[in-house]
């Protein structure tokens, strides 16, 4: 008989947990809904619950993407910078345009 995880998910098993996207949107919204900022701790925490379940799929990197496109300035301290800067690296965001340093960079360039 098979362990589960801390989620209740039978360990080993095929199927994929298809929550985990949604757990992290979930996470930004309400970040965002407190103050209207995202900050380095919420973004690590939500890239924490994307890893949760042993890796990190499609679904949750496009989050991870949707979300650093969504950074404004206000949200981007030298922490939360570098913070991203590691995310793209870590996570292989560079080869979409939505994620890339430059992006980012170019979008608050606009709104000064």
């Amino acid at each position: 008989m098979r362990g589960q995880d801390k989620a209740g998910h039978a360990k080993g098993s095929a199927m994929v947990d298809d929550t985990t996207w949604k757990e992290m949107k979930q996470h930004a919204f309400e970040a965002y809904a407190k103050d209207g900022r995202m900050d380095v701790h919420d973004l690590e925490k939500i890239v924490e619950i994307g890893c949760a379940n042993d890796g990190f799929d499609d679904n949750e990197k496009a989050v991870l993407i949707n979300i650093i496109a969504s950074l404004t300035r206000a949200d981007m301290s030298d922490a939360m910078w570098a913070k991203v800067d590691e995310l793209i690296h870590k996570f292989d965001l560079g080869h979409d345009s939505e994620a890339t340093m430059e992006h980012v960079a170019e979008e608050h360039e606009d709104e000064l």
